[in-house]
C-alpha cells in the first residue's frame, strides 16, 4: 500500500474542504458508533514536541447529503504520535443510518489525512460546498489520472 499524508488546506487553501468517503450500511438498523482515521498531528524531532491543539472537524451525511452529526475537536485529542501516523478512533453518540452515506473528515491543516494513491475503489470523495467531488490525482511525470481512497473506517452494529 502507497500512503502519503494529505491536508485539504495545504492543497486547496480553505478549511471548507473535507475528504469524504461512502459507506454502506449493512443492514437495516444499522448505527454507527465510531470512525477511524489514519492521521497525523505531527512531531518536531528537533525540539521533541508536538504541535499546539488545532481543531478538525467530522460530519456524517445520509446518501442525499443531508447532515446527520457534527463533532469538532483538538486534533491532538486522536492523532498524536511521535512516530507518524495512526489511526484514530473517534466515538460518537449511535447514529442510525440506512443504506447509503458519508463520513466526512476536515483535517483544516491540523491532522493529515492517509491517502492511499493506487487501486482506488471510487468511494473517496472531496466535500466542498455541499457537493460531492472525485477524489483523484494527477500524476506529474506521466499526466495519468488515478483514485485515492481516504483511509477512514466506520464501525457500528
Amino acid at each position: 500500500m502507497n500512503v502519503t499524508l494529505f491536508s485539504s488546506l495545504v492543497e486547496f487553501g480553505s478549511l471548507d474542504f473535507g475528504e469524504a468517503v461512502k459507506f454502506a450500511a449493512p443492514n437495516a438498523g444499522w448505527e454507527l458508533q465510531k470512525v477511524r482515521v489514519l492521521a497525523w498531528s505531527g512531531f518536531n524531532k528537533s525540539t521533541q514536541t508536538f504541535p499546539a491543539d488545532r481543531n478538525i472537524m467530522l460530519e456524517i451525511r445520509d446518501k442525499d447529503l443531508n447532515l446527520l452529526y457534527k463533532f469538532a475537536d483538538a486534533q491532538n485529542n486522536y492523532f498524536l504520535s511521535d512516530t507518524g501516523p495512526l489511526f484514530g478512533e473517534i466515538e460518537i453518540p449511535a447514529v442510525p443510518v440506512t443504506g447509503d452515506f458519508y463520513v466526512i473528515f476536515y483535517d483544516r491543516g491540523a491532522a493529515p489525512i492517509g491517502m492511499e494513491n493506487s487501486d482506488g475503489t471510487g468511494n473517496s470523495f472531496i466535500f466542498f460546498n455541499g457537493q460531492i467531488l472525485p477524489a483523484d490525482r494527477t500524476i506529474q511525470e506521466t499526466n495519468e489520472t488515478i483514485k485515492i481512497n481516504w483511509l477512514i473506517e466506520a464501525a457500528g452494529k
